[in-house]
Formats: C-alpha cells, sequence, structure tokens
C-alpha cells in the first residue's frame, strides 16, 4: 500500500503502519496500538488483499477508532467462492508457470531472493489486467508471516468467525474492485447481503486485484478513493 499512502499523502493526513505480528490477533492488537499513538478521533482504514480483512477486524472490535472502512481487492468472505479464485488465476497461467506457482504458495518460508522475483512475476500474470510499467516491487515479503497469519485467516473464514467479525462492524463500508481481479465479486457482496449489512460498491474496469498497479484504473481508483475521503 506504500504507492496509496504516498499518492493520499498529498492531500490528506495519512498513516501506513507495518505490522509485525505473526498471529492474527497479535496483528489486529498491534494495528490497535499503533492507530491509538497516532489519532485522536476516528478514521479511515483503507485495505487491500488480507489487509481488507484485517481492517474490517479492527472496525469490529474497536468501532470507536474506525469512521469508514475501504475495501480494495477484498478476498471472499466465505469459503463457497474460494475455488473461483484458483481456477481463474490457473487459467492465465501455462501448465509449467502453475505448477511454479503452487509450490511457491505451499512454500513461502522457503523462497529465496530469486523465487520472490519469479512469484512476482507469476501473480502479475495471474492478477493484474496490465500493470502499469513503473509499479512497485514485492521482492521482499515475510514467507514465515504468510505462512503463520493466513491459514488462522482461511479458519475464521471456514468456520464462519470472519463474518460473525464483520456483521458487528457498524460504521460505512466502500467497496472498490476490478473487473479482472480473480478474487470474486460476489464473495464478498453476496455474504453482506445475506446479512443486510450496507456497503457501498465501485467497480473498476480493466482492473486486477490491485488498482493502484493498474495501467488503465490507476487514475480512476484514485478518483474514487479521493471522492470517499472528501465525502
Amino acid at each position: 500500500m506504500q504507492p496509496v499512502a504516498e499518492h493520499l499523502g498529498k492531500m490528506f493526513g495519512v498513516m501506513e503502519p507495518i505490522q509485525s505480528q505473526y498471529t492474527t490477533i497479535a496483528l489486529v492488537m498491534e494495528l490497535r496500538r499503533q492507530l491509538g499513538l497516532h489519532i485522536k478521533e476516528p478514521i479511515t482504514l483503507i485495505g487491500h488483499s488480507w489487509g481488507a480483512w484485517l481492517s474490517l477486524l479492527v472496525a469490529s472490535c474497536y468501532p470507536f477508532l474506525v469512521e469508514r472502512v475501504i475495501l480494495v481487492g477484498c478476498p471472499p468472505l466465505e469459503e463457497i467462492y474460494v475455488g473461483h479464485i484458483h481456477e481463474r488465476r490457473m487459467k492465465r497461467l501455462s501448465k509449467e508457470e502453475q505448477e511454479r506457482f503452487v509450490w511457491y504458495m505451499n512454500h513461502m518460508a522457503a523462497i529465496s531472493e530469486d523465487g520472490w522475483e519469479d512469484l512476482r512475476q507469476l501473480m502479475i500474470k495471474a492478477d493484474h489486467y496490465a500493470q502499469k510499467p513503473n509499479a512497485a516491487s514485492y521482492v521482499h515479503l515475510d514467507g514465515q508471516m504468510y505462512e503463520r497469519v493466513w491459514p488462522e485467516a482461511i479458519a475464521m473464514r471456514r468456520s464462519g468467525d470472519l463474518m460473525r467479525y464483520i456483521q458487528s462492524v457498524a460504521c460505512p463500508i466502500h467497496i472498490i474492485h476490478g473487473d479482472y481481479d480473480p478474487h470474486p465479486l460476489e464473495g464478498i457482496i453476496n455474504p453482506l447481503d445475506s446479512l443486510c449489512i450496507p456497503y457501498r460498491l465501485q467497480i473498476l474496469q480493466k482492473c486486477g486485484h490491485a488498482p493502484f498497479d493498474e495501467k488503465f484504473a490507476e487514475e480512476r481508483f484514485y478518483q474514487v478513493l479521493e471522492q470517499i475521503l472528501r465525502s
């Protein structure tokens, strides 16, 4: 989210909290502490991918801290929609690329620096519509954090605990989603609709999982964000 923080920082007060914990609950508590040190009134949380879930969890647990949440490229909120992600990604990769991709996703903690770059290129092909030329690099990632946190998050989704947290979110929810994102939009809006949770939706055309890295959608993405923040 560094590019988003830098862009919005030209017009608004912005924090880019850096997460360092290795469990879901610890990450929620860490973000609460980080916010508590620097803010005196409720703020907008903008979360991308896993960060969208984290934003919802913090809004649920600490409603006095959060004015609204903006979910960017949010993963499905219920297990029934998860298979669509892998299917869509695999269709965009060759057989050899599929094999490398699956190995990386199952061995995050063992990936070398060259391996991270290879995975980054595979993710670009699988998740992006058209990446912009000067997109941010994601070479230095914490594979151990992924292998410890994501299984916990998946278990929360599978058990229904994730939606039990979300149903208590009282602040406005905004969803920004690319039409080419392999994460199915119905995996977000259908669960929210089933619980009569209100939200506002903006679908970006020619856009994959990370709108801030997309050639055709970046400008519109920032226009939408600025409109929300000024409303």
